[in-house]
C-alpha cells in the first residue's frame, strides 16, 4: 500500500526496530546488554526497537558488530534506514510544534499520519478531521484564551495540517459518529456554523469518509461526550490504538483489551446514529434554521 511520505519513514522506523529486536534476541542479548554496548540505558535500546527512532550510524555500527548480523542483514537495515530519512521531516516535527504538544498529544501526529483508517466518535464537537478552520478558531479563542496570540495560531494550524490525511493520495478511511449537539451548537457565530456545515454535507461526498449523527430522541447515547478514536494501521502485526481526549490532552494505549472495549463502545453509539443520508439530510435542515 502507498502511503504518505511521513507515514513511510514511520514504518521505516518500525521495520528497522523489528530486525534489531530480532538480531538481539538471536544474539541471545537481553536489552540491558545491549544498552552497556552502546553506553546507553535498555529504555533506548527499546525507544530504538518500538521503531520511534533510527539508531545513530555509530549505534547501529555497534550493535550489528555485537548481534553478528551478516552481510545481507547489515545491507538491508542500512538501506531502510537510508530509505527512511530520504522521506524528510512531517510537519509536526517543527519546533512550535514541539513546544506546544509534548507527551501522547505529540505521538498521536505520527500515528494519525501512519494510520489508513480510524473510528472517530466527536461528542459534543465536530470531529477535528472536519473542522473548518473558522470553527477552530472559535475553539480556540474559547479554550486557549489565556494563552498567547502564538499558541493559539500553532494550535489551530497543527488541526488543520492533520486534515491532509484525508486528501492524500491513498487517504485515511474514517468513521466518525458525533452527537446531535454538536451541530446545533453556534460556535463561531451563525455565519461561522453555517459554512461548518456546509462544509459537512460536501466532504462527506468523499467516499473515504462517512459522519452519522446520533440524534436527541436516542436518549443515553445521545449525551454521551467522551472523545475518542481508534486508530489501525497497514500490516497484521501492528497493533491498533485508542487515543482517548483527557483535560490535559490525549493518552493513547495499544493493549488489545483496551482496543476491543473501545470498539464495543464505538460499536454500541454507533448503532444509535441515523445513517448517513439521514444525517446529511439533517445537517441541511439544522442550516438552513442558521438563515
Amino acid at each position: 500500500m502507498t502511503v504518505s511520505v511521513n507515514a513511510n519513514a514511520i514504518f521505516a522506523m518500525r521495520r528497522v526496530g523489528e530486525e534489531l529486536q530480532r538480531l538481539r534476541i538471536e544474539a541471545g542479548l537481553k536489552q540491558t546488554a545491549a544498552g552497556e554496548v552502546l553506553g546507553v540505558s535498555r529504555f533506548t535500546v527499546s525507544k530504538i526497537e518500538r521503531g520511534q527512532a533510527f539508531p545513530t550510524d555509530a549505534q547501529l555500527a555497534k550493535l550489528l558488530k555485537a548481534y553478528k548480523a551478516t552481510p545481507e542483514e547489515r545491507a538491508g537495515i542500512v538501506a531502510t534506514i537510508a530509505q527512511g530519512r530520504s522521506y524528510g521531516r512531517a510537519w509536526y516535527e517543527r519546533p512550535e510544534m514541539q513546544a506546544l504538544f509534548s507527551g501522547d498529544s505529540y505521538r498521536y501526529f505520527s500515528l494519525e499520519d501512519a494510520a489508513d483508517r480510524m473510528l472517530v466518535h466527536g461528542g459534543t464537537y465536530v470531529p477535528g478531521l472536519l473542522q473548518t478552520r473558522e470553527y477552530v478558531d472559535a475553539i480556540a479563542a474559547f479554550g486557549q484564551r489565556h494563552e498567547s496570540t502564538e499558541r493559539r495560531e500553532t494550535f489551530v494550524e497543527a488541526r488543520i495540517k492533520r486534515q491532509q490525511v484525508l486528501t492524500r493520495r491513498n487517504p485515511l478511511t474514517m468513521e466518525a459518529i458525533c452527537l446531535e449537539s454538536a451541530l446545533r451548537a453556534v460556535v463561531g457565530g451563525p455565519e461561522v456554523m453555517r459554512r461548518q456545515l456546509q462544509h459537512l454535507i460536501s466532504i462527506t461526498k468523499q467516499q473515504n469518509i462517512s459522519l452519522r449523527m446520533i440524534p436527541f430522541t436516542a436518549g443515553a447515547a445521545s449525551i454521551s461526550s467522551a472523545l475518542f478514536a481508534i486508530l489501525d494501521f497497514p500490516g497484521a502485526d501492528n497493533r491498533s490504538v485508542v487515543s482517548q481526549e483527557r483535560v490535559r490532552g490525549e493518552t493513547l494505549q495499544d493493549d488489545p483489551a483496551e482496543v476491543r472495549r473501545a470498539r464495543r463502545r464505538f460499536a454500541d453509539l454507533a448503532s444509535h446514529a441515523l445513517d448517513e443520508q439521514e444525517t446529511v439530510r439533517r445537517i441541511e435542515e439544522i442550516e438552513k434554521e442558521l438563515t
